[in-house]
């Protein structure tokens, strides 16, 4: 088995260690968008990113161009999934966007990120998704139909991420694998009762089978804010954070344009083998606009970040300035914690407070940079992503201080009752038969390997034999984060691998080369993404309830959430009995 970075090595005749010199790994990243072509034209790509003169929109914001949902009946909303068009730049044509639309429009500022719900902890919602997309994919968007049920049929399948809920409202390809077509109806409920703290940020997006890259790609994600009777989300909220127009979300995504303004996606140079090892764009989006401005008043905010790219790992900061980490997935932290960088795979969340007082008439810009080692990632650096005007008076003054405490939660399980040893494989790298698994196995081999008994407390550690930083993601549960633990991987490899990689369900305790690194502070509260690092394993712990009254075995999936990595091939199902 060669990784990526070991395949990139070899060809630049450089021994097959991780810790490779700078320039190498330089080299490296910038071979992860190598090999790649326009599907539409065949050619080389169109790098307009150079083009866009950034900072000269506004952000959009819920009621100013991210529309928040209206429900259809009481605790009942119904989406369409349709094609829209968005003007995302001023010097860039309108964009085709694939959208969840409830009916009432997306007027002012709307990106190509323009859709919320906020739910109440305990009211159940029923929601409806219509797919009324075109029934084959446009030739903007590259189906790989290797990967997918039904050839270049659009499969649409929304999942509720961070949901809990049963198998069949959890939109996930282990239960129905075929998704919905065009004109049919995809039924869910989602119950907002979560185990632990019930306020947080949750995002809904496809997961259709071998296509979710794609079908997200497109468009197709919203925003999900879980309030209970603590965090209100009112001005002033009860727990003395802010709120109302001071509590904004921040989506981060990286795309590519053609010059007509549709959506660029690569595919590889292999013919009839499209799929590509990751995305990366060569522009920021933030609520769906190409590298807006946010005007704020000198006070408080708090920040509601999500990093919905593909495949890209942010680490992002304000030039150095203090920031207050209050919460993660899983809700709230029991007090904060102070950051002056928020280091995000795709999927995890921060809620962050960010005090302006100070800093009355300044232009700020939060910038995203390479993440520190352990962290990895072939990337290539994009830096800019939101301008930040701060104004001169306050309409509100806002809270004075970060409180010292908050109501949720610091993760500690008691005891697992069972260890699980998952690895991550990565086949064939830099060929056309490249892909990537979870324990040696495709998707869809049987049997399922997890299989944990209800309200029982369970160990994961996933295994990471690849060079990529990889974040884990699991349906159903938020998690407690144990630790990483380095290790010999190539040790590991030499007893353990075959074709298709290492099998699952080995210990690689007698591997380790260090002791047990604890979570990082960021990591304090539950979560349902986790980084796994490379050269390390890393373990999570989770108590593996069903939603009240299910008395039957229920099937999730598991998965890397680079959605490139998850669509071909790293993610397997998972059965929770009874």
């Amino acid at each position: 088995m060669a990784s990526r970075r070991q395949f990139l090595q070899y060809a630049l005749g450089i021994g097959a260690g991780l810790a490779l010199p700078s320039a190498v790994w330089e080299r490296a990243a910038s071979a992860a968008t190598g090999g790649q072509v326009d599907p539409v034209t065949g050619g080389p790509l169109t790098a307009m990113g150079s083009r866009l003169k950034p900072f000269v929109q506004p952000l959009p914001v819920p009621g100013a161009g991210i529309v928040v949902a209206t429900p259809s009946a009481a605790n009942k909303y119904a989406f369409t999934q349709r094609q829209i068009t968005r003007q995302l730049h001023p010097a860039l044509p309108p964009t085709p966007v694939w959208s969840y639309d409830d009916g009432s429009g997306l007027g002012g500022q709307a990106g190509s990120f323009g859709m919320a719900v906020v739910a109440q902890s305990g009211t159940p919602l029923k929601v409806s998704y219509t797919h009324d997309l075109p029934e084959t994919y446009p030739s903007w968007i590259p189906v790989d139909t290797r990967l997918t049920p039904l050839g270049d049929e659009v499969r649409l399948m929304t999942h509720l991420h961070g949901g809990f809920v049963t198998a069949d409202s959890d939109g996930n390809p282990a239960t129905t694998p075929d998704g919905w077509g065009r004109g049919q109806t995809q039924h869910v409920l989602y119950t907002n009762q979560q185990p632990q703290m019930s306020a947080r940020q949750l995002w809904f997006h496809d997961h259709g089978l071998g296509t979710t890259r794609l079908d997200v790609f497109a468009g197709l994600a919203g925003a999900y804010i879980l309030r209970d009777a603590y965090d209100t989300g009112a001005e002033p909220n009860p727990i003395g954070i802010p709120g109302g127009a001071y509590e904004i979300p921040l989506v981060i995504q990286d795309r590519q344009f053609r010059p007509d303004g549709t959506f660029l996606y690569p595919v590889s140079a292999y013919p009839g083998e499209p799929w590509i090892g990751e995305y990366f764009g060569d522009v920021m989006l933030v609520n769906g606009k190409v590298w807006p401005y946010l005007d704020v008043e000198p006070r408080m905010y708090r920040f509601r970040v999500l990093n919905g790219c593909n495949a890209r790992i942010m680490s992002l900061g304000i030039g150095g300035l203090p920031m207050w980490q209050i919460g993660s997935e899983g809700g709230l932290f029991d007090k904060p914690v102070p950051v002056t960088q928020l280091v995000l795979t795709p999927a995890e969340r921060a809620d962050v407070l960010v005090d302006f007082r100070w800093l009355a008439g300044r232009t700020l810009v939060l910038k995203n940079s390479t993440p520190v080692a352990p962290v990895s990632t072939p990337a290539p650096a994009l830096s800019n992503v939101l301008q930040i005007r701060v104004g001169h008076k306050a309409t509100q003054p806002g809270p004075k201080s970060v409180p010292w405490s908050l109501p949720g939660i610091k993760a500690n399980l008691p005891s697992p009752v069972r260890t699980r040893y998952i690895t991550l494989n990565e086949i064939a790298a830099g060929t056309a038969g490249w892909y990537l698994n979870l324990n040696g196995a495709h998707f869809a081999e049987r049997p399922i390997t997890e299989t944990p008994r209800a309200g029982t407390v369970e160990d994961w550690v996933w295994v990471n034999m690849t060079p990529d930083t990889h974040p884990m993601h699991v349906h159903l549960v938020t998690f407690q984060v144990v630790g990483r633990t380095p290790f010999d991987v190539a040790a590991y490899q030499a007893a353990y691998g075959g074709e298709g990689g290492v099998p699952g369900g080995i210990d690689p305790t007698p591997f380790a080369t260090g002791p047990m690194q604890p979570p990082t502070p960021d990591e304090r509260g539950f979560k349902d993404t986790v980084k796994a690092n490379p050269g390390y394993f890393t373990t999570i712990r989770a108590k593996f309830d069903l939603p009240a009254g299910i008395k039957t075995p229920q099937t999730y999936v598991h998965h890397c959430h680079i959605v490139e990595h998850e669509d071909n091939d790293m993610m397997r199902p998972f059965t929770v009995t009874v």
